[in-house]
């Protein structure tokens, strides 16, 4: 297809498509003639890629050119690419990026956060530096600045249910990745599913856990009337 046709199909302008190509977001297409490319499949995923990036998680184009150019790298592995996808929705540094911790290369510049290690020892979890370690170490400098308890009792009562989740995503992205050998699906639709379902499922979370809250305070309230209104009579 060409150009406006890759744009229609997409739902872009055609200017956007080339303000991508520019930036090196979107490969070229197959030369036609010296003016005009021919489009396809690929392209179209890499567009909605973007767009599942620009619009869920208002990544920047510069951190979206850093994912895209692991997709384009045929030496470089899907499971990169899903965690540079990861550091973008969680707005942390990619695996690239500086900083200690425990595990990683080179000597951290502060001693970690007491807290973290013993929580991976419980959880069977490898002993690594990584991006979502360091700002995991940096939330839990913050509650303490805050006042808040950050010790091991915290991490375990939500890093145990969170656990089981993260091993079924795990999982469900290996199924996916193997879903259908003879019509393999594109690493770049299963970044963008990957993406879309961090966002989703984040804030599933997010209303699930206000709800109870909600919940919790409305049958409390209930109660506290009942035993006033018992005490009254």
């Amino acid at each position: 297809m060409l150009l406006s046709q890759l744009a229609e199909t997409a739902g872009v302008m055609p200017a956007t498509i080339k303000y991508y190509r520019r930036e090196g977001l979107l490969p070229p297409g197959r030369r036609v003639t010296a003016t005009r490319q021919d489009y396809g499949q690929a392209h179209l995923d890499r567009l909605a890629l973007i767009q599942v990036l620009r619009e869920l998680v208002d990544a920047p184009i510069a951190r979206i050119a850093e994912l895209t150019a692991i997709l384009d790298d045929p030496e470089q592995p899907l499971l990169q690419a899903l965690a540079t996808a990861q550091h973008i929705v969680l707005g942390i540094p990619g695996p690239g990026g500086g900083g200690g911790g425990a595990g990683a290369a080179g000597a951290p510049e502060r001693e970690e956060h007491p807290s973290l290690r013993p929580l991976l020892a419980e959880l069977g979890w490898p002993d690594e530096g990584s991006a979502p370690r360091r700002a995991l170490d940096e939330l839990l400098r913050t509650f303490e600045a805050w006042g808040m308890p950050a010790d091991l009792a915290l991490l375990r009562r939500y890093a145990v249910p969170v656990a089981q989740m993260a091993r079924e995503d795990v999982e469900a992205i290996r199924e996916l990745h193997e879903e259908d050998p003879a019509a393999p699906m594109s690493e770049d639709v299963q970044v963008m599913r990957s993406v879309a379902g961090a966002v989703a499922y984040d804030r599933l979370i997010q209303l699930l856990r206000a709800l109870g809250h909600t919940s919790y305070s409305i049958l409390h309230a209930r109660g506290d009337a009942a035993r006033a209104g018992s005490g009254d009579g």
